[in-house]
């Protein structure tokens, strides 16, 4: 009689009959999102900065934003002595929990005490704004300058600049050993109430806008508004179209607020344009921390309301169109498709496209006229998303519905209305 075959030695078309194993846990990381609002945060002794360095127990190394740097020639030198403070004098430093901004404050209360004593080895100037995340040169070079000066996974890597900047840098951190502490200096009204709250990183690539990347949350975010005293007049107000945004999806008051004070925003008024960048700031941040989906496993993505065509203008633009920009069409299109799907009642996105107008941010870009390559956003935003399409539109001022379907008539005639009303409201 002839033996069987034996198990390791199955014939090539034998039916295989495996028992069936599967293993499945739920387990969770615990991630600290820490932000401070500080005066002054890079100067030696402050507080906020010594906070954020806490438990960094190594080397660490800094990248500044040529443009930062150039309207800040004394930056690397008041890094270093900063550091130079904690290294000749560590001190005792209280970290802190954020407690929810009201339209005029951020309160802060004492967690724990922690003590720092990290070292600065290297100090760099990086390219600004899209440049840097142009393919992935500048990402690797971060990681490059990690191993080259020791930086570890106790060490940290300190960002200081504008949203691009924060980008290519966090994601050369979060790949070189697999992920370095990344302490985040924003400098501009996009990044501090946007962007540097995020948990995301990346560079753009194959003409997409941010087509790699990955989610790293921040080891500490330090904002000083001192650093928007310098910004141009465009890169200070393009901050303002992403309140604008989180103000439509979650906060009607704040909107309210926006319509209210777009004068003196316009004029920048640091007294009232502060509090809305903390509550804008504020309003990210908790979506990100408190949604169930920081790292956006799933197929919703209500921040990024207006972002799926802007992130179209811009690649479409070669980046002349800035990001703050290119969310304000961005929104006003979004708008006038959620008219165009009976969502949304025309006068409200009228309402919408008066305050942006009034923040001095546009709604309007001759690219528009170009329907199919704009719409073709749509489909590269299906595939960011996974394969799923959903988009948040506008219901009213402070709620959204998720929309899964848009059809090229549809797209026309927002594009339609849009012109239109870029033109009645125009101020």
């Amino acid at each position: 009689m002839k033996s069987p075959t034996p198990a390791t030695q199955h014939p090539k078309n034998a039916q295989m009959n495996w028992p069936h194993t599967a293993w499945s846990t739920a387990c969770s990381a615990q991630l600290q999102h820490r932000v401070w609002w500080s005066d002054r945060v890079l100067a030696p002794g402050n507080l906020a900065f010594a906070a954020a360095l806490a438990q960094v127990h190594s080397h660490c190394v800094a990248f500044i934003d040529s443009g930062v740097a150039q309207c800040w020639p004394k930056l690397s030198s008041e890094l270093m002595d900063a550091f130079a403070a904690l290294q000749q004098t560590p001190m005792a430093i209280a970290t802190t929990t954020a407690h929810a901004p009201t339209n005029n404050s951020l309160h802060h209360g004492a967690d724990s005490v922690q003590t720092c004593n990290p070292v600065l080895s290297h100090v760099e100037i990086i390219p600004g704004g899209e440049a840097c995340k142009d393919g992935l040169q500048f990402a690797q070079h971060v990681a490059k300058i990690c191993f080259d000066h020791g930086v570890s996974r106790h060490g940290a890597v300190i960002a200081i600049g504008g949203g691009a900047v924060l980008d290519a840098v966090g994601f050369g951190a979060a790949i070189a050993h697999r992920g370095v502490r990344m302490i985040r200096v924003p400098t501009t009204t996009l990044a501090q109430d946007d962007s540097a709250m995020g948990v995301k990183c990346g560079v753009n690539m194959f003409g997409h806008k941010n087509a790699l990347g990955c989610f790293a949350t921040p080891w500490a975010v330090l904002c000083d508004e001192q650093f928007l005293s310098t910004l141009p007049l465009q890169h200070w107000l393009g901050g303002f179209s992403e309140a604008v945004k989180i103000a439509l999806l979650k906060d009607a008051p704040l909107f309210e607020q926006l319509e209210t004070c777009a004068t003196h925003i316009v004029s920048r008024d640091m007294k009232v344009a502060a509090p809305i960048l903390q509550r804008s700031a504020w309003l990210h941040r908790e979506h990100i921390v408190n949604s169930g989906d920081p790292f956006e496993v799933g197929s919703t993505r209500p921040l990024d309301h207006g972002h799926w065509s802007a992130h179209r203008l811009e690649a479409l633009s070669s980046f002349a169109v800035p990001h703050g920009q290119a969310v304000s069409i961005g929104i006003a299109l979004d708008a006038c498709l959620a008219v165009e799907l009976n969502l949304l009642d025309q006068s409200v996105a009228a309402r919408i496209i008066r305050l942006l107008q009034s923040l001095q941010l546009p709604v309007w870009h001759s690219l528009l006229e170009s329907t199919q390559e704009i719409f073709h956003g749509l489909e590269q935003f299906r595939q960011h998303l996974g394969g799923n399409f959903a988009i948040p539109l506008l219901t009213a001022i402070g709620t959204s519905h998720e929309v899964t379907r848009i059809s090229a008539d549809d797209f026309r005639k927002a594009i339609s209305m849009l012109r239109t009303l870029a033109v009645s409201t125009g101020i």
